[in-house]
């Protein structure tokens, strides 16, 4: 009988290490994860603000119709330095023509992150965070699911949809306005999401 009841006590000791070392190893990957999400998010938003800001700085050199109103060297110097937005086609019919040059405004760089979810997929289908103090539960959850910052994101798409539709500088200052408000907001939630990130890493 003594015997039984050690093999009883080994038993659930095994078992009770084994559910450690998961919800250790799954959190671990969690936070990973976290960073992962975290550094893509302040990366693209800071990289989508610097191309906002450079279409928006190109206004005076452009009519209604979006065509240059410059010179040919500032068109080498924008397509030079600005070239991931924008581009001057400055061709030989330009001159025989008389006609200003186009603008081509490229939005294909202005993208939006896809947050990792693998790690808190896993955790969750394996009960790992089942395992897990419930503050870190209550933090995952929050990075996890950033509502605002989502909103947001979804917002920067729609607009996106819509930009191969303009064919005015009024249409293209509207939408660049929008999507610079629609950054600025992400960037005050990501502040939270920073204090968040902190927690969780503070936290063994």
């Amino acid at each position: 009988m003594f015997g039984i009841l050690i093999a009883f006590e080994l038993d659930e000791w095994r078992e009770e290490r084994n559910q450690i070392e998961i919800a250790r190893v799954a959190f671990e990957n969690l936070k990973k994860e976290v960073q992962i999400n975290q550094n893509s998010l302040h990366e693209n938003i800071s990289n989508n603000v610097k191309y906002i800001d450079a279409l928006q700085s190109l206004f005076s050199k452009m009519d209604n119709r979006l065509q240059f109103v410059g010179v040919r060297a500032e068109a080498d110097s924008i397509n030079l330095n600005f070239s991931q937005v924008v581009f001057i086609e400055w061709n030989d019919s330009v001159k025989r023509r008389a006609e200003r040059p186009l603008v081509h405004i490229g939005m294909h760089n202005i993208a939006t992150p896809t947050l990792q979810t693998s790690a808190w997929e896993s955790a969750k289908a394996t009960g790992a965070l089942n395992l897990m103090d419930y503050e870190k539960v209550l933090s995952l959850s929050s990075l996890y699911n950033p509502q605002r910052i989502l909103d947001e994101l979804s917002e920067v798409r729609n607009l996106l949809r819509n930009a191969d539709d303009v064919s005015s500088k009024r249409e293209l200052s509207f939408l660049l306005e929008e999507m610079e408000k629609a950054h600025r907001s992400i960037e005050s939630e990501l502040e939270s999401y920073d204090q968040f990130v902190n927690i969780l890493n503070a936290m063994d």
